[in-house]
């Protein structure tokens, strides 16, 4: 049998046992003080990091021009966390004092005895768990900042929903932050009654449900909050089906959730009114029924909920889904489309069957002299080891762009050169070398996308330490750009009395001292802030600081400008441009949202969402570290909702200067999410789209034979469009059928001048087989000539690098383009470009440069004979054997020669290159080739970036 204990009773005493005094020493005078001191440290620790976080940050983004930015999200964030933390709090305390006044019942108050409420254990414990339901649900509210800024300026579209008749802008704007007020009211009214509750049952040493009158008055109330706020949630469940996958064939509301779970969300909605109503009365009627029964009623609810759209579904839709959600599906075609700017595509016919002639090679010349031979990775390689000069300069991506060279608009491909600090040996690993000497890279280098010299080498129109070309550039140095910056350690101070390092020259380097005015003064008591804030006491004593000192913080372009706005994503590709002789960095940013009626979502930067605007472009002052924000999409709800929250911070794109207007682009992220939606929603009819008999898929293409092919990435050229009298750089992507590899179509986003943003989408005969990337790149691996150069490479020390195979249209068909690299198996040994695939529906042509390649295609030239001497696998032991030695010596006048041109020894660099031509003349005869080396480059042509020699 279980012993029963009596409850703690704190006014019973015992009859049989005396009260006693318990003494407790008093603490002496000086514990006191301690306690004090250690209790002033902690509020001290705990409040001085936040006020120093705030008065830096405020002085950072004043310093750029932007304190009206950070103080208006600081209001926001502020606004939210405390008002919502004032409204739980009050609610909580308010439920708290109810629930312990009816705890301690009437009888003892009409004898006129009180006790304690708030001062009782009881009281102090519910208090303290009130404030921290508190806190932890206002902590919550405060990052819902963006969504509040969105809400408060919402504007309507003039584009409705076809099922509930509400504007887009409501989906977008509005509903997100009615979704985060509904939470939040749940999370309050399940935690208020949750709190109540457990004061109630709570006896002192066990619980009990046995509960007063009074108290389940007081719980009635709390449950008709939590029923209204349930309501609340499933009739904003509603909207949410529009943008819903509950079936297999459409993305948005299909038949199933418009005529079922539509009404069954309405009549639950209306149900939790009825049932928080009831519970209401309960407060007058005080029975333990009726809230059991309003609990019940609402599982029933849910049930119902569950199993009539399943009926529906199973036995009407599932067995007649095409005629059932036909209308549906038209609705997701056209929802998806808008969703991803894909409503305004034009599309043209285009043969691409006909034979590459000389003619159509004449009239698309620019398309000819603009065929990317350089592959990034080869490229990047290359420059790395005869650009980068010192081994603590980097060239960490290769861009892609457009510019006017003399007379002639090109493609070039460049890169920012910037200073990589942990290259540094670690003995110079120091913080003066790191914050105070190392500050910034030095300049570019730029080469037109298909241009050669000497042996296989890019034509550079800017490079060299300090830069000499063609392209002009006047302030090289880059205090900001894309070296990674994880711990935030990677600030810059300057002016200080060290001279800041500028560029290598021979013996002597040159020094600099920065002269840009956006940086944070560090006079007075901003040193000691910015070393609290990071962390650097060296940034406190360091004697080099001297007035005119500023800190450049946040170096890192993708850090700054996500610090800036926050509610912008991001392209993964910023690129540097040259204007007027500056350097600056373009970064293409992003308005997202996955709440888009009837639009099918996609997966980017690890979210899912089913609207995205380029409605941004990013200029970043590669010198000074200022930011331009232009709106490039003034159609975008979303971002006309930030500039009316910002307006300091966004600028009209017609604000842009032309110089850098002319360098925009479509960014490939977009146009990667586009080319995966375009691939099913170019199809219109909504019955077609249900068999999806006309899927495309991407292409792939294989680099090797026998090799599995890859994806077909997105690639910028310079070419004529179909009709079109001009050149324009524009971004394409081919198509192929779905499960087969010949081209069925390619999509083209045009980039230049009035056309921007426009996208065209050429469509091949369905009755004609074209040639897709797969199907030329075996019959390239297939050709007998390529098949046995790649054999006799490998077996001489070196390695083959084929390059990615692009198509592009000329005249009325396709020329297909690859470049072949040869690397030595060394270490640290340069690509070079060393032959050119051509193709087009009938021949393959594989030449030493892209001239030839292009004549024997169009047939004003002979094809290469075929090798006289014997086959690779024909050769004698001795052939090998002074195959092998030639090769060695090759090799060993290469290295001699880079290393002469490293240390601007041309003579010597020229002499060397003369012996390693000789040398391939030899192997050329010994294998049975003919003799055709490209002529050592002469010591001044090598020198000059700007000297063209193309193919």
């Amino acid at each position: 049998m279980t012993r029963r204990y009596r409850p703690f009773d704190p006014f019973e005493r015992g009859g049989f046992e005396p009260p006693r005094d318990i003494r407790i020493p008093r603490p002496p005078r000086r514990f006191w003080i301690g306690l004090s001191l250690v209790l002033l440290a902690i509020l001290v620790f705990t409040f001085a990091s936040p006020v120093v976080t705030v008065i830096t940050e405020l002085q950072w983004y004043d310093a750029l021009g932007f304190r009206d930015v950070y103080s208006t999200r600081l209001v926001l964030q502020t606004a939210l966390f405390v008002g919502s933390l004032a409204i739980a709090f009050i609610y909580l305390v308010a439920n708290v004092l109810i629930a312990l006044r009816i705890r301690t019942g009437p009888g003892l108050r009409a004898v006129g005895i009180k006790r304690p409420l708030v001062r009782s254990a009881t009281g102090a414990i519910a208090l303290a768990a009130a404030a921290l339901i508190a806190l932890i649900l206002s902590t919550g509210a405060g990052t819902q900042w963006q969504a509040l800024a969105l809400f408060q300026h919402a504007a309507p579209t003039g584009t409705t929903d076809p099922v509930l008749g509400q504007d887009i802008s409501f989906y977008l704007l509005s509903l997100p932050f009615l979704h985060s007020v509904v939470n939040w009211v749940l999370g309050l009214a399940f935690m208020g009654g949750l709190l109540t509750l457990a004061l109630y049952a709570w006896r002192g040493d066990t619980f009990a449900l046995n509960f007063s009158p009074l108290a389940i008055a007081h719980m009635s109330g709390t449950l008709a909050v939590f029923a209204l706020a349930l309501a609340a949630w499933t009739w904003l469940g509603r909207y949410d089906l529009l943008f819903s996958h509950n079936t297999s064939v459409v993305w948005g509301a299909a038949y199933t959730d418009v005529n079922a779970r539509l009404p069954i969300f309405t009549f639950e909605a209306g149900a939790g009114v009825v049932v928080a109503g009831a519970l209401v009365a309960n407060i007058w009627v005080r029975r333990t029924w009726l809230p059991v029964a309003a609990g019940a009623v609402w599982v029933v609810m849910l049930i119902l909920g569950q199993v009539y759209p399943a009926v529906v579904q199973s036995f009407f839709v599932t067995p007649n889904a095409q005629s059932y959600e036909l209308p549906y599906i038209q609705r997701e075609i056209a929802g998806t489309r808008q969703a991803y700017g894909l409503s305004d595509v034009s599309v043209q016919n285009f043969t691409g069957d006909q034979p590459l002639t000389q003619q159509a090679v004449q009239n698309d010349s620019a398309t000819v002299d603009n065929l990317r031979l350089w592959d990034f990775a080869p490229l990047q390689d290359t420059y790395e080891q005869l650009q980068s000069i010192r081994t603590y300069y980097s060239f960490f991506n290769i861009d892609i762009d457009r510019y006017t060279i003399g007379t002639q608009y090109q493609s070039l491909e460049i890169s920012s050169r910037e200073f990589d600090f942990t290259k540094l040996s670690p003995s110079a690993q120091n913080w003066i070398n790191e914050h105070l000497a190392y500050t910034h890279g030095y300049g570019v280098a730029a080469s037109p996308v298909n241009a050669v010299v000497g042996e296989g080498l890019p034509d550079y129109v800017v490079g060299d330490l300090p830069p000499k070309g063609t392209l002009s550039v006047t302030r090289p140095a880059i205090y900001f750009g894309e070296v990674p910056d994880p711990n935030g350690t990677g600030y810059a101070i300057a002016p200080t009395s060290t001279k800041e390092f500028d560029y290598p020259r021979g013996a002597q380097d040159v020094y600099t001292n920065y002269t840009g005015t956006h940086g944070v003064s560090l006079n007075g008591i901003n040193r000691a802030l910015w070393s609290l804030k990071l962390g650097d006491f060296n940034l406190l004593v360091s004697g080099q600081l001297t007035p005119e000192s500023e800190i450049l913080y946040r170096r890192n372009i993708v850090d700054r400008i996500s610090e800036l706005a926050p509610f912008l994503s991001f392209d993964g590709d910023p690129y540097v441009v040259v204007v007027d002789g500056k350097l600056y960095w373009m970064v293409d940013a992003y308005t997202t949202a996955d709440t888009y009626p009837y639009a099918q979502s996609s997966s980017y930067q690890s979210n899912d969402i089913n609207y995205i605007r380029n409605s941004v472009k990013i200029v970043i002052d590669a010198y000074e570290g200022t930011v331009d924000f232009y709106i490039v999409d003034p159609k975008d709800p979303l971002i006309n909702a930030y500039a009316a929250t910002f307006p300091q911070l966004f600028k009209p794109i017609d604000a842009m200067p032309p110089g850098l207007r002319a360098h925009i682009r479509v960014p490939e992220d977009l146009f990667n999410i586009q080319v995966g939606i375009y691939a099913t929603y170019h199809i219109l009819d909504p019955k077609v789209f249900f068999a999806r008999e006309d899927v495309w898929d991407i292409p792939t293409a294989s680099s090797s034979p026998g090799a599995t092919g890859t994806q077909v990435q997105p690639y910028y050229v310079l070419f004529r469009l179909p009709g079109e009298s001009q050149p324009e750089f524009l971004l394409i992507m081919p198509f192929t059928p779905h499960g087969k590899p010949n081209m069925v179509s390619w999509l083209a986003a045009r980039s230049d001048g009035s056309s921007y943003g426009k996208y065209i989408a050429f469509e091949l005969p369905k009755d004609k087989v074209i040639f897709g990337p797969q199907q030329v790149a075996n019959r390239i691996n297939e050709d007998p000539s390529v098949s046995r150069d790649f054999t006799l490479f490998h077996q001489a020390g070196s390695q083959v690098l084929q390059g990615n195979l692009l198509v592009v249209p000329i005249g009325d068909s396709f020329l297909y383009f690859e470049p072949i690299y040869l690397r030595a198996s060394q270490a640290q040994s340069l690509p070079e470009l060393k032959k050119v695939i051509l193709a087009d529906q009938a021949t393959v042509v594989y030449a030493d440069t892209l001239q030839e390649a292009i004549k024997q295609l169009v047939g004003n030239a002979p094809s290469q004979p075929p090798p006289t001497g014997p086959p690779p696998s024909t050769l004698t032991a001795a052939q090998v054997a002074q195959i092998e030695d030639l090769v060695t010596q090759a090799n060993l006048h290469y290295k001699a020669a880079y290393a002469a041109l490293k240390i601007g020894d041309f003579t010597t660099f020229a002499n060397e290159m003369n012996q390693v031509g000789k040398i391939l003349d030899q192997l050329q005869t010994l294998t049975g080739g003919t003799t055709g080396t490209s002529p050592s480059p002469s010591p001044g042509a090598r020198a000059s970036p700007s000297a063209s020699a193309s193919p």
